[in-house]
């Protein structure tokens, strides 16, 4: 995402400055004016490169908030599936505990210990 945003970015500000180069040389107008249109076209790059540099600023900062929640909610799916996952494996324990002494006192009686 970076890396396409810096790409538009470059391509914005050098197909501006081609631009503003192209006018100055087919521009029909005294040295004053093509200043002053040059001195226009300089400041609204800037504020078009400002605008893109604070629009990609907000789509990142979105985008961490959102890889910060998804990632809060996978924590917190893991901690509840932990829970559940140690809740089985006691209750699984137990039962093969009460298997075994069940099999124990079967073993004693029969053997009549």
């Amino acid at each position: 995402m970076r890396n396409e945003s810096t790409r538009i970015a470059g391509a914005f500000l050098l197909g501006g400055l081609v631009g503003a180069a192209v006018a100055i040389l087919f521009a029909p107008k005294s040295g004053a004016e093509t200043r002053k249109d040059i001195s226009k076209a300089a400041k609204k790059i800037k504020r078009n490169a400002v605008d893109l540099v604070e629009d990609t600023i907000e789509s990142v900062n979105d985008f961490t908030s959102d890889i910060k929640e998804k990632a809060s909610d996978i924590i917190e799916r893991g901690i509840e599936i932990s829970g559940n996952a140690k809740k089985e494996i006691l209750t699984t324990l137990e039962q093969g505990q009460k298997a075994i002494e069940k099999q124990k006192k079967r073993l004693t009686e029969t053997l009549g210990l």
